[in-house]
């Protein structure tokens, strides 16, 4: 078959093969020759790894996307590494398709997890490989276009040591947008293994979690989202973490900016359940966030630590205005008040949360979260919590003023 003539202005979609038999590679080249807009630009002979990464050339580079096609029939997991190491090389811009012999369901998830955003089995026909890359270029088409709608907002809550409460917060916090003001809400447990979430809204553990939507951004439209929401009776949307003991899962700081960009323009309101032990991504969360809220209790080695992240979040100047500080399980017998708390760390405190233990074990036990109409000193101030999140919404401009009594403040 004749290929198409060649274009010295960069393709829209380059093409490669991964350690493909000659007859899928030739099948390949005759369907990039049929579709739109897209160029065969070789094939390697060898996995990839860690210390073994391919040279491409330039035209691969500088193309608007790429579509790696890998073998997973000779070594599955060298195969899975490779599609790894292909999505940090190109992210964002690569989506990798899985051939196999072998259609087994163990086999297809292997190829999912490992970010492959198709699977094609051997041999196929013309018409099945021109169908997928235009499913393809359409995805990347609409991500595009997702990305640059931006309408929500993004909550992000970290809690500055292990058991101050973020959890139950970003849950009281999320359910109250919902059931108050009939918001779009996504709640995120973005924790790599044994987040609570699930187990306090009384929901039934998602196989599909966070981390695995991170690893298929490349096809991340509607659709896809949609299989890994878990939906609890409210209408609050949540993506879980792993119910069981996970490795980590090394997402690049570009895939999570794809992923809360496209997020943020499906709901009004996206909340992360985070930890500051997640370097990597950290920074992307903190700066795609509107707010950032760190989780501190009324307690010495607490403040200890709320003080020293104050000093180095207040170090960046696109970041310090968005911080803000949440006080979880205050009473009138504490031993730090939060006008010591705020002189201490030489920060306003935004959010005090009472200390209403006993009444939310017994909620998490139900699997049931307490109800807005629930009246109580923790309903009222999560109530006033989520008014003022969705007066801010609908007013940017407090947005402004926020900066200055940030200014003023410090």
């Amino acid at each position: 078959m004749t290929a198409k003539p060649h274009n010295s202005s960069p393709a829209r979609f380059t093409v490669f093969t991964v350690c493909v038999d000659p007859e899928t590679v030739a099948n390949v080249m005759d369907g990039c020759a049929y579709a739109a807009d897209t160029e065969f630009a070789g094939e390697f002979h060898d996995y990839m790894g860690r210390n073994k990464r391919p040279q491409f050339s330039q035209r691969v580079k500088e193309s608007a996307a790429q579509i790696a096609i890998v073998d997973f029939d000779r070594r599955p997991d060298e195969a899975a590494q490779s599609a790894e190491i292909l999505h940090q090389m190109f992210p964002g811009k690569i989506s990798i398709i899985a051939v196999s012999k072998r259609s087994n369901e163990e086999l297809i998830l292997q190829a999912m997890r490992a970010g492959c955003s198709e699977f094609l089995p051997c041999p196929f026909i013309l018409s099945q490989f021109t169908e997928m890359v235009g499913r393809l270029q359409s995805r990347f088409a609409a991500l595009a276009h997702d990305s640059s709608k931006n309408v929500g907002s993004v909550i992000a809550l970290f809690g500055v040591k292990g058991g101050v409460g973020t959890t139950t917060l970003a849950v009281y916090l999320a359910m109250f947008l919902v059931r108050q003001h009939r918001k779009k809400v996504l709640l995120i447990d973005h924790h790599h293994q044994l987040g609570h979430i699930c187990l306090y809204l009384g929901l039934t553990e998602n196989p599909y979690y966070f981390d695995e939507l991170l690893r298929n951004v490349d096809r991340l439209d509607v659709e896809l989202l949609a299989g890994f929401l878990t939906r609890h009776p409210s209408g609050l949307d949540v993506l879980p973490s792993p119910d069981t003991c996970a490795v980590r899962y090394s997402s690049s700081p570009h895939d999570m900016e794809h992923v809360l960009s496209f997020l943020r323009s499906e709901y009004d309101y996206v909340i992360l359940d985070s930890s500051l032990e997640t370097q990597n991504v950290n920074s992307v969360i903190i700066d795609s966030a509107d707010e950032v809220y760190l989780v501190a209790t009324p307690d010495v080695a607490a403040l200890r630590d709320l003080s020293r992240h104050v000093e180095n979040f207040g170090l960046d100047a696109r970041t310090a205005p968005k911080l803000r500080i949440a006080i979880n399980r205050s009473s009138s017998n504490d031993a730090v008040s939060s006008e010591q708390v705020e002189s201490a760390v030489r920060f306003p405190v935004s959010v005090t949360i009472p200390n209403s233990y006993a009444e939310l074990v017994r909620a998490i036990n139900a699997g049931e979260p307490l109800s807005p109409q629930r009246r109580s000193e923790f309903t009222t101030k999560i109530s006033k919590w989520a008014n003022r999140l969705v007066r801010a919404q609908s007013n940017p401009e407090t947005e402004t003023t926020k900066r200055r009594l940030f200014a003023f403040w410090r």
